[in-house]
């Protein structure tokens, strides 16, 4: 009996122990904190995002914001507005975003504002304000990745390809999701492929295993193959021992050689269709001669396919018997015509039966001509380029002064819209008369000294007696455009300083530019900045460019923007349908960097040069000409 009454006795105590011991905890512990309703909502929002289900986060966090307490509900809603960015939803982003107050939000709560921001002004095309939001790298290191992928897209879109590369390289091991890195290694590939030679080598800074030297070499090697593309797949497992792990080793560099192997083929048989008679007989000549040169510059016979010359004589109509006939005999391919006209009239044919080449552009609707690929030296394009070459130098108020006439007024159209597109302002547009030496009146039109002097008269009227004057120009404008020939340019010019604008940076297409240097003639272009093709600006560094400035001087400065062009007619002939290809990114050629659109045009992207001292010297991207100002008249 006493083992069972012990047995009582100690349970009880041991119970009693145990209740003192679990009370003397509950009174020593820190309370448990109960969940609140708003941050059970937000950690399921959480979930939903890490799952990828930004949809079902966002309505979460928007559920969560409702009933957050003041201090936490800006963090949902910046949340919320960040799940709807991923999805897209851009106008969604921006009504969530509104409801936030920025004055609550802490100095990393408004760093992330900034991002969001800056995605909206990126979708918008406002890329100088997305540059302006990502000015100061952010202090939060989770949003470095949306700092550098933005700052490297709006970089992109501005046409600064080396800043946004190395944006890019550094984004690059930052993001996380698949689809975003390959986005970034494409828009790489794109600006790599842009840059001249000399920028591509100026890039490699590291050796290797630096990742941007790794893109740089391969960007490198594939200009280096592009005529010999079996030959890049050779020399890939090299690059690769190179650069163990390197992003675009394995999958990225074999679509790249595979790519260009398939589109590196030429046709067996191509026809030259060029008008060789009449008043475009010699520009035909010439384009005739670049062609020639390209074809024996080409490294390997089997790379050479049978080429046949067909005159398309000097009325258009004739060029559609002229084209049936090198079907007949045997073209796979054809380059030309040359007039706009002759275009048209292809582009009447019920169908095309082997692809075209077309040496013009034309705006006409293309649908039904798939087969027609369009590439020129035109104007147009140019005067875009123009446009975005300003607002990378950060202009953003315009004087332009055009000649009379459907040509200038045709390129100035392009110009402005390009222009207006990029956010620009159009403050005043002078339309000269190219016969004349004389352009005060358009001069002092667009510069508002008209009404400079309308004013002085007022005032003279009112007071009654003679009063000092000097006439002053506007003060907000940032840039002329102007578009003129040489001879123009070299009386526009000292006009602008005569009436006061000498301080006015000046923009202009290649036509301001013979091609030939001349200094003394030149002169009072100083600090012109223009736009023109590497055949131009680096003609010494290229092989054919000397070959036919020693055999035909004369034809080499006067046509040897159209030796350019058939010199890339021939080039680009094999990738001329993979140019809107991702691996292929653009071409360098001789005329400039090749794009091709949706509507098979090839656009040229030029560059930049600005007299000095009567001589053109070559500006890089983001290099401002020289700070002197325009020739003064003495």
């Amino acid at each position: 009996m006493w083992l069972p009454n012990m047995s009582n006795i100690l349970r009880k105590f041991c119970l009693l122990s145990l209740c003192a011991f679990f009370l003397g905890a509950c009174t020593t512990a820190p309370p448990v904190k109960t969940q609140s309703a708003s941050d059970r909502l937000i950690e399921v929002a959480d979930q939903r995002e890490a799952a990828g289900d930004y949809e079902g986060a966002v309505d979460y966090y928007l559920r969560a914001a409702a009933i957050a307490p003041d201090e936490e509900r800006q963090g949902v809603l910046l949340q919320a507005a960040t799940s709807l960015m991923e999805l897209d939803e851009v106008e969604r982003a921006r009504t969530v975003m509104r409801r936030i107050t920025l004055p609550h939000l802490t100095a990393a709560q408004r760093q992330h504002y900034d991002i969001l921001l800056a995605y909206v002004a990126l979708e918008n095309g406002h890329t100088q304000k997305v540059l302006a939001l990502l000015a100061t790298e952010p202090a939060d290191k989770s949003l470095l990745a949306d700092y550098y992928w933005l700052r490297a897209e709006a970089l992109q879109q501005n046409r600064e390809w080396i800043a946004s590369i190395q944006a890019r390289i550094a984004a690059d091991p930052l993001l996380r999701n698949p689809d975003r890195q390959l986005a970034n290694h494409q828009a790489l590939w794109t600006a790599l492929t842009s840059l001249s030679d000399d920028e591509l080598a100026q890039l490699r800074t590291a050796p290797p295993p630096d990742p941007l030297s790794g893109w740089v070499e391969l960007a490198e090697l594939r200009r280096l193959y592009l005529q010999e593309p079996d030959m890049l797949v050779d020399v890939i497992p090299h690059w690769e021992a190179r650069y163990p792990g390197h992003p675009a080793s394995a999958a990225f560099a074999a679509r790249l050689a595979g790519g260009m192997r398939i589109a590196g083929q030429p046709p067996q048989q191509v026809a030259l269709l060029l008008p060789l008679t009449g008043k475009l007989a010699q520009p035909a000549a010439a384009i005739r001669e670049g062609v020639l040169a390209a074809y024996y510059d080409t490294p390997q016979e089997t790379l050479r396919p049978a080429i046949k010359v067909y005159d398309t004589g000097t009325l258009a109509g004739s060029v559609q018997a002229v084209y049936q006939q090198a079907i007949d005999e045997g073209a796979q391919f054809v380059i030309g015509p040359l007039r706009k006209e002759s275009v048209r009239q292809l582009l009447a044919l019920p169908t095309l039966s082997v692809p075209i080449l077309a040496l013009n552009t034309i705006e006409d609707d293309l649908a039904g001509s798939e087969y027609l690929f369009q590439f020129g030296l035109a104007p147009e394009d140019e005067a875009r380029e123009v446009a975005r070459r300003a607002w990378a130098d950060g202009h953003q108020r315009a004087i332009a002064l055009i000649p009379e006439g459907e040509w200038g007024t045709r390129i100035y159209r392009a110009f402005l819209d390009e222009w207006q597109a990029l956010g620009g302002r159009m403050l005043e547009v002078g339309y000269y008369n190219a016969e004349k030496t004389d352009h005060g009146d358009a001069i002092s039109a667009s510069l508002n000294l008209d009404s400079s002097k309308a004013r002085h008269k007022q005032l003279v009227s009112l007071a009654g007696q003679t009063i000092e004057f000097e006439p002053r120009r506007r003060k907000d404008a940032d840039y002329i455009f102007m578009l003129a020939t040489p001879r123009q340019a070299r009386l526009i010019t000292p006009q602008l300083s005569f009436y006061r604008a000498s301080r006015l940076p000046v923009y202009a297409t290649s036509h301001v530019y013979t091609g030939q240097p001349n200094s003394s003639l030149d002169a009072d272009l100083n600090r012109v900045r223009f736009c023109d093709m590497p055949w131009i600006l680096d003609g010494d560094r290229d092989y054919l460019q000397l070959v036919f400035r020693e055999n035909w001087p004369e034809a080499a400065v006067r046509y040897g923007r159209f030796h350019a062009l058939g010199i890339d007619a021939w080039r680009i002939l094999p990738y001329v349908d993979q140019l809107e290809n991702d691996m292929m990114g653009a071409y360098q050629g001789v005329t400039g960097s090749l794009v091709l659109d949706k509507n098979r045009q090839i656009h040229r992207a030029l560059d930049w040069a600005s007299f000095d001292q009567g001589v053109p010297s070559r500006l890089e991207a983001g290099q401002e000409s020289l700070e002197t100002p325009l020739a003064v008249v003495q």
